[in-house]
């Protein structure tokens, strides 16, 4: 007899949002974009991809990259495969490296991660990707 263990994925792993967004890299230096209204109130699920990176940085970006001014990184731990954690995501501005912060949730799904996302506290903070 064998036993196989079988991983279940989260089912935000088979629903969510892609955004394929080059101005949300930390190497993208122009204009200044917020998203206060972008994910709503409640949260969406998202997964970056494409040229301007598929996750959040784990270490603040310098300030005035990713097409905003306050630079939005991820403090915590990433979460293993087939998981999904709460975290937070802090705002480097102004010689703080969390000026503001906003509590999201990750989920690892198989080789990529999906974030759900809430509209910033305020203008101009923005989600940066790596």
């Amino acid at each position: 007899m064998q036993l196989y263990l079988v991983t279940t994925l989260p089912l935000a792993c088979s629903s969510y949002t892609t955004i394929n967004d080059s101005t949300r890299s930390t190497s993208y230096t122009n204009s200044a974009g917020c998203d206060n209204t972008v994910f709503g109130s409640s949260g969406t699920w998202v997964r970056f991809t494409g040229v301007g990176g598929t996750q959040i940085p784990t270490s603040p970006p310098a300030t005035n990259r990713c097409g905003t001014d306050a630079t939005g990184w991820y403090n915590g731990f990433m979460p293993n495969a087939s998981t999904t954690i709460n975290g937070t995501v802090c705002y480097n501005w102004s010689g703080s490296t969390c000026n503001w912060n906003t509590a999201i949730q990750v989920t690892k799904c198989n080789s990529f991660y999906i974030y759900n996302l809430i509209n910033v506290p305020i203008c101009n903070l923005r989600y940066c990707t790596v």
